[in-house]
Order: structure tokens, then sequence, then C-alpha cells
């Protein structure tokens, strides 16, 4: 089968999500072959091109409108910060592309409902960056938990940091500190938090927010770590949440910027009624979660703690970086038809958690 030819949207030349977390799977891959890049310019493409030795023949473009009409492109893949998603994917559904959109989809429900509707009219596929669903290691958790080995579920209790949203930010996520941009605290790490807790427990049925903002100047920093300038953040940097899941079990939820403690950014402890699994990691990242995380079961009146491993797959080699294995994931899976329920998410489950996000605010009270 010949590969889907990919015209590829921020795909930047220099250290970027899509050069750690798509480019590695890609130019390894058989079923996919990058064909075009769009960067902000025709030379910033071209530039990227040169960097990552792509073939002479990959086309450089410096406007979406241009790579959406390319003949050649079969999938769009869009990895820009949020708040360009809409205008970099818009021309490309209404050229009947099929598009891979790194999560958020958009800067709000009401941009993500209409790239659902438009890509439903023009019968695309599509696919979004929410990496949850296929981790070996969430599978592994879900899996031991429906074998019964801790009985009943009947409460989790989960504390995360990505590690920044402190008083002190590298100035390239600086734009995150605006709500308005959409892609913060709470849409990016809250939402791939959750959504792992979710395919490990099942959905939530009943929440209760807190939203604060408890760094309100920020100090950004260049690469080296010194200070540039200031802004004010008015996106949130502490998440709180109380909830019910659908099996009935009760979930406590927190996460909030700043520093990990002594190196641990992630504390999950899931308690059964015959006993209990904890993970630990170095940050709140669970979607990307593999070996970079410690699972652990207690079963109650046993002595010591059996030490849980996900199954390996191709993706899980060495070669292939922590936040590629997932992506690369993604991409197969997506070659191969699947869907939902194999953890391979498309528009409509994107758009219902943007929706979330917007329910939870207005839940808090936050205008």
């Amino acid at each position: 089968m010949a590969p889907t030819k990919i015209g590829f949207i921020g795909l930047s030349s220099t250290q970027s999500w899509a050069v750690w977390a798509h480019l590695p799977y890609l130019l390894a891959s058989s079923k996919y072959e990058i064909v075009a890049l769009c960067n902000s310019s025709v030379a910033a493409a071209q530039s990227a091109i040169s960097a990552h030795a792509l073939p002479p023949s990959t086309k450089a473009y410096g406007s979406p409108s241009d790579i959406a009409v390319d003949p050649d492109v079969d999938l769009i893949v869009c990895a820009t910060r949020v708040d360009k998603h809409y205008e970099c994917l818009v021309p490309a559904l209404k050229a009947g592309k099929d598009v891979f959109c790194e999560w958020p989809l958009a800067s709000n429900a009401a941009q993500a409902e209409e790239m659902l509707a438009l890509a439903k009219e023009k019968g695309v596929r599509t696919l979004v960056g929410l990496q949850a669903g296929v981790s070996p290691a969430m599978r592994k958790m879900k899996s031991v938990i429906e074998e019964g080995k801790i009985g009943e579920v009947v409460s989790a209790v989960f504390h995360g940091t990505p590690t920044f949203f402190g008083g002190s930010v590298w100035e390239g996520h600086g734009y995150q500190q605006e709500r308005s941009v959409g892609g913060n605290l709470v849409s990016i790490y809250g939402v791939h938090s959750l959504e792992a807790i979710q395919v490990v427990l099942g959905p939530l049925k009943e929440t209760n927010p807190l939203f604060s903002i408890q760094f309100p100047t920020v100090q950004l920093t260049d690469h080296t770590g010194a200070p540039t300038t200031t802004v004010q953040r008015t996106s949130h940097d502490h998440f709180l949440l109380n909830g019910t899941l659908a099996s009935g079990a009760v979930l406590s939820y927190s996460l909030r910027g700043g520093p990990a403690f002594d190196g641990s950014g992630a504390f999950w402890r899931i308690y059964g009624t015959k006993g209990a699994i904890q993970v630990t990691g170095p940050d709140s990242y669970l979607q990307i979660a593999e070996e970079n995380i410690s699972i652990k079961v207690f079963e109650y009146g046993k002595e010591g703690l059996e030490e849980l491993h996900a199954d390996k797959d191709e993706w899980s080699a060495e070669k292939y970086s922590l936040y590629c294995k997932n992506i690369a994931r993604l991409y197969e899976g997506f070659a191969d038809g699947k869907g939902a329920e194999q953890g391979v998410l498309g528009w409509e489950d994107a758009v219902k958690r943007q929706k979330f996000v917007e329910e939870m605010y207005k839940k808090a009270g936050v205008q």
C-alpha cells in the first residue's frame, strides 16, 4: 500500500513538540511520507526541510491555504500553538483533506464545533492528539482493575504538576499565560491527565471544580534561565476537582503550577476493596507515561508491593523518545482505521473535551 502523504504545518527547524514527538516516527514509518511543510514563511519551511534532512522534493509553503490545495497531500498534520489551529486547518477542511490536529483542537469550543461541522460536511477523517487511550501503561492499569486484583474501586486521589506554571516560566510558554489563547494548565495538562484517569477508571459523572491564580505576575526567562520580562497571568495555575465516576467511585483531583516535590510531579493512588494501586512520576503527563513512572500494587493483608510493567510493542524501543511513543501509536491506529474504542480519538471526542473545559469554568463561576 502506498504511504499516506503528509503536509505538515508547524514542523520547525528548531526543537519543538513536532520535532520530538512526530518526526522520529514519521521518518521511520512506511505508512506515512512527509511531502510538504508549511511554516510562517516559505523560507522557514525550507530551513526546516534542510535541518531535518527531508528529501529535496519536499515542498515548502508559507500559507495554510497553499498547502491545503496541494494535490499530492492526503493528510494535513497541525502542531502549531493552539490559537493558530483554526486558521491553519479551516483551509485544509474546505479542501477535503484528512486532518491530524494536536490537542487542544481549538482556542474554544465554538471554534472546535465549527471545525467538526466542516469536517463532517466534507466527509474527511480526523484525529486529535489525545494519547492516553493508546498508552500501554494506562491500558495495563485498566486491565488489572478489570481483572479484580484490587476489588471494586471505591476512590482515587491524584496530585500533579506539569512542573511549570509557577512564578517563573520559559518565554516559549509565555503565550500559555493568557487564558484567551486556549492553551494552558487547565486545557492542556488538566485534560490530558483527566483523560488518562478516565481511561483507567471510567468516565466522570458529577464534578465540582475550583480554579485559582496563585502566581498572577510571571517572570519569563530565556533558554538559559535568565530573566527577560514579566507578564500578568490570566490563565489559572491551580485546578482542583472533586467528582464522582460513573462506577460510583469518588475522585479527588489537584493540578498545580510550580516545581515538583523532590522530583515527583505525580502521585495517583486508586483504592479498591481488596487493594490499591499507586502511580508516581516526575510530572503530570500521564498521557505519555511509560518507563518513567512507577506503578505498584498493594493487596490488603499481603506483605510487599507488586511492580506493574506495561506491555511492550515495537514503539517501546529506546530509539523512540518518551514523547514519540504514543504519538506513533496514534498514527498507527489511524492508518489501521481504529477508533475511540481502541483509544484513537477523532474530533467528535475532541469537541466533548473542549466543552468539558468550558463547563468546568461555568460551574466554578469563572467568566
